[in-house]
């Protein structure tokens, strides 16, 4: 489990940055990135966890839309 406490942050603030590389890290290493050759369900706002992109793309969506609310898994 990681915290998710910047999950609300303003996203142009270092620790919601840090908190979205935290985070990709921890999917790749507990998700199924392997299988799906580094790519991930993107949780930004905009895909609704149901696009499967690589993790440069998930980085961007994140960074520019934000999370889903009440993002939990």
């Amino acid at each position: 489990m990681m915290d998710r406490s910047w999950i609300n942050l303003s996203r142009i603030s270092d620790d919601y940055e840090k908190g979205v590389k935290e985070f990709i890290e921890f999917a790749q290493r507990h998700g199924d990135s392997a299988k799906n050759r580094g790519k991930m369900r993107c949780p930004c706002v905009n895909c609704l966890n149901g696009r499967i992109l690589d993790v440069v793309e998930i980085r961007e969506h994140l960074l520019c839309n934000g999370f889903l609310k009440n993002y939990t898994t």
